[in-house]
């Protein structure tokens, strides 16, 4: 009997945990479902927030005194950008009738810009043409016919001398694929044998180690010369600007010393200059 009842009491227990459980769930699902109100009101308060923010930052307002402000500044790309944005997200509004009038200023300055800009690079071009006309009254063009090559060099280039002088290549009459190349010529009637090209250009001394020279002769004479890129343009920019360069060619037992007649340097120069007007680059 008291095995019946204690099953009984039992029973009932069980019953009463269960509908305990339940109330208690359901008490946490009001909980849970009032919170997440409590969540999505909070997300819609700061989403309107951040509308006002973006409002209060990117309103028409300030973007018409943004643009006025960058207009004024002469930075009409971004005066132009501004007032786009302004007409496209606030096209109903006061300062965009603004942003449409001012943009047509901008545009004008703009057209403006450009044009002065287009005959500033057409007057550099007919400078350059004309430059280029200039010297070459003083250059000696040769086309090699098989590689389409034209080589330039100086009119007043010496050919039986002692001398340092310049010339590069072209193509299409462009020098943009040619380095400037610079030569050394010995001319005496003895052998030297150059190894090496000292020269000391006012008070500044360079040395040019390990050149290879060739040689040939005839009628009494020799001469032996260099035919190499210029790598140093400082150097060559301190050669063509001293007061005096005194060049020496380095021989086996003896040495030559010459000195770069002003005649040379002016030549250099020309083609220098000619080499960077036919678009050329070190």
């Amino acid at each position: 009997m008291n095995k019946i009842f204690l099953a009984f009491v039992f029973s009932l227990s069980l019953a009463a945990c269960g509908q305990a459980d339940k109330e208690y769930a359901a008490k946490l699902q009001q909980e849970v479902g009032r919170l997440q109100q409590e969540v999505d009101k909070l997300q819609r308060e700061a989403s309107t927030l951040r509308s006002e923010l973006e409002e209060e930052k990117n309103g028409p307002a300030r973007l018409l005194a943004k643009a006025k402000n960058e207009f004024s500044q002469d930075s009409l790309g971004l005066a132009k950008q501004t007032l786009g944005g302004l007409v496209e997200r606030y096209p109903e509004s006061g300062q965009a009738q603004s942003a449409k009038s001012m943009l047509a200023d901008v545009n004008t300055k703009i057209e403006a810009a450009e044009k002065a800009a287009r005959l500033e690079k057409a007057k550099a071009e007919e400078e350059k043409r004309r430059a280029i006309a200039r010297l070459d009254a003083n250059l000696r063009k040769r086309t090699d016919e098989i590689k389409g090559i034209t080589w330039v060099s100086h009119k007043t280039e010496p050919v039986l001398a002692n001398y340092m002088s310049l010339y590069f290549g072209t193509k299409e009459g462009s020098a943009s694929n040619y380095p400037l190349r610079m030569k050394f010529n010995y001319y005496s009637d003895d052998w030297l044998f150059v190894k090496n090209v000292t020269i000391k250009a006012d008070d500044q001394v360079f040395s040019l180690g390990g050149m290879d020279f060739e040689r040939d002769n005839g009628s009494g004479s020799i001469w032996e010369w260099s035919d190499s890129k210029v790598s140093d343009f400082e150097m060559l920019s301190k050669i063509l600007s001293a007061k005096k360069v005194v060049i020496r060619y380095d021989g086996r037992q003896y040495y030559h010393d010459f000195v770069l007649p002003e005649s040379q340097k002016s030549a250099m120069r020309d083609v220098l200059l000619a080499w960077e007007r036919y678009g050329g680059k070190p």
